[in-house]
């Protein structure tokens, strides 16, 4: 009886023990913890013709290995209209968004250098085209 009485003692310390550790307060500590961690934006340099997404307001630029680049937060922005290449610089914290990879702190200047129509641009010139 008395082996089962220590026995049972020593289980609700236990059990008293690791439900303190998960109680707000320890919480709070691994949330600051985990609050603590910055992750380091990469500078990312590339050039290339900005284009609108259709379905929404961002401005792309096509990167190196294919993917796409949403300059959306360029202050001021390129002007697409415009259809001249830019060179951009900008930071890469690894979020993505509906348009592409976002770069924040974006910095850029024409460079002087022609972009082809866009292809919905060129298809719907051809329509008007076969209309008219």
């Amino acid at each position: 009886m008395r082996v089962w009485f220590v026995g049972a003692a020593a289980s609700a310390g236990l059990l008293a023990f690791g439900l303190a550790g998960c109680s707000e307060g320890g919480a709070k500590t691994k949330v600051a913890q985990a609050q603590q961690v910055v992750v380091e934006a990469k500078s990312v340099t590339a050039s290339g013709c900005v284009r609108p997404v259709a379905t929404t307001s961002c401005l792309v630029v096509r990167g190196r290995a294919g993917g796409y680049y949403d300059i959306s937060t360029a202050s001021p922005a390129p002007d697409p209209a415009k259809g001249v290449a830019i060179s951009l610089q900008g930071k890469d914290a690894g979020k993505n968004t509906e348009c592409g990879r976002q770069l924040t702190d974006v910095r850029w200047s024409y460079l002087g250098i022609q972009c082809a129509a866009p292809a919905a641009s060129a298809s719907a010139e051809k329509a008007e085209k076969k209309a008219g």
